[in-house]
């Protein structure tokens, strides 16, 4: 085993250095980083450290890697055979509908969000506005700027509204039961083109929501999203797994599931989706947002989470998305009061949250820092490519 020297003023073993780079010029990229990890941050070496980020920049999408995607069953024709229906989301994990939403309802609240986005200067206006041509840098999670459009468009009574759809409600109780409910926390994804880096990775919903682990995702795009313009994938059968560890990502949410090694031999289907299209899965099932590789147009979609009455929720279900509005805030500007509070007369069990099923190991934080060092190194280099083109 290499003896490597810690501390600052101690140094580094640089036979373990050629190592670690050796295996990541030879494909074994994650082994690789990691042991380079350890050297940099043990040894304190600034120069190393450098080494160490530059590798991590050039090296984004392997550690994004891509997935081969098969198509999506379509299950429109199971719709009139509700145990059919049942049992094919039992086995496969999610279930893949065409044409299900009003196109004239999605229009309108894509829309409104829009106009938003404009206002805040993170989309060209005029004729494309509809468009959402992205302008500037990638605003994400977190930042001050992104709560600015986000605190606005999560007031948006035409947001929550979709939730409760009547197209959408009638697949939801074919699927889960004739009781099924909405939760209030309503998700808008704001994705920026060309930062394939920020794609959200594969990851579980039962962390972030917990409760029954029957809780069911709807996702649909705000218009038609192709596979390269970041639509969604879903790892076909591992809803039958149980609950994976996590580790820290740049995408949404900071975090990604570990995939244990049996994971390979599962299927990875996705779609084309058109403006309509409603896509349905587990909290325990595994998905993720494929790389917006379009250059210009942003890609916006709405989640929406329904379980069935009697089943158990935690606190944070019933809070809006971020925690930063009270209700009476979202709600000032309403012109109808009919979904206003709607799930205090709806028969669940509450239960507590579990901190432990969120959390990040310990050395997160570094890592957390490194991929942000990473990004901005591969941000600032994509504009200068782009301002001398």
């Amino acid at each position: 085993m290499t003896n490597v020297m810690t501390g600052p003023e101690g140094g580094y073993d640089m036979e373990a250095v050629r190592q670690a780079e050796a295996m990541i010029e030879s494909g074994d990229y994650e082994t690789g980083i990691a042991r380079l990890q350890k050297i940099a941050r043990a040894s304190g070496d600034e120069a190393l450290m450098q080494r160490l980020i530059e590798l991590r920049a050039a090296g984004f999408e392997k550690i994004n890697p891509k997935v081969k995607l098969e198509p999506m069953f379509e299950a429109n024709s199971l719709l009139d055979n509700v145990s059919a229906l049942r049992e094919r989301l039992a086995n496969d994990g999610y279930l893949f509908f065409r044409s299900i939403v009003p196109l004239e309802k999605l229009t309108d609240l894509r829309a409104q969000i829009v106009d938003i986005l404009e206002q805040e200067g993170w989309i060209e206006g005029g004729e494309r506005r509809m468009d959402a041509v992205a302008r500037g840098v990638p605003r994400r999670e977190g930042q001050p700027k992104f709560f600015k459009a986000h605190d606005r468009i999560v007031r948006l009574e035409a947001l929550h509204a979709m939730a409760h759809e009547e197209n959408v409600m009638q697949v939801m109780r074919r699927a889960l039961g004739d009781t099924a409910f909405p939760h209030p926390l309503s998700i808008v994804r704001l994705i920026f083109p060309d930062s394939p880096e920020l794609a959200t990775p594969p990851h579980q919903d039962y962390p972030n929501n917990q409760g029954t682990p029957n809780l069911t995702a709807a996702w649909m795009p705000l218009a038609d999203c192709a596979i390269r313009d970041g639509s969604l994938a879903v790892l076909e059968g591992s809803h039958k797994f149980g609950v994976l560890p996590l580790k820290f990502h740049l995408g949404a949410g900071n975090r990604a599931a570990v995939l244990p090694e049996e994971f390979a031999r599962l299927r990875w289907v996705g779609a084309d989706f058109r403006a309509g299209d409603l896509l349905l899965f587990p909290s325990l099932t595994v998905h993720k947002a494929m790389e917006n590789y379009n250059e210009r147009q942003m890609r916006l979609s709405v989640d929406f989470r329904y379980q069935l009455e009697g089943e158990a929720l935690t606190p944070i279900c019933l809070q809006p998305h971020f925690e930063r509005l009270s209700w009476d805030e979202i709600y000032a500007d309403w012109q109808s009061d009919e979904l206003q509070y709607y799930w205090r007369d709806k028969d669940y069990v509450e239960v507590p949250w579990n901190p432990a099923l969120h959390e990040l190991p310990p050395e997160h934080v570094d890592e957390a820092y490194e991929q942000e060092l990473a990004f901005s190194m591969v941000l600032n280099r994509r504009r200068e490519q782009r301002s001398m083109s």
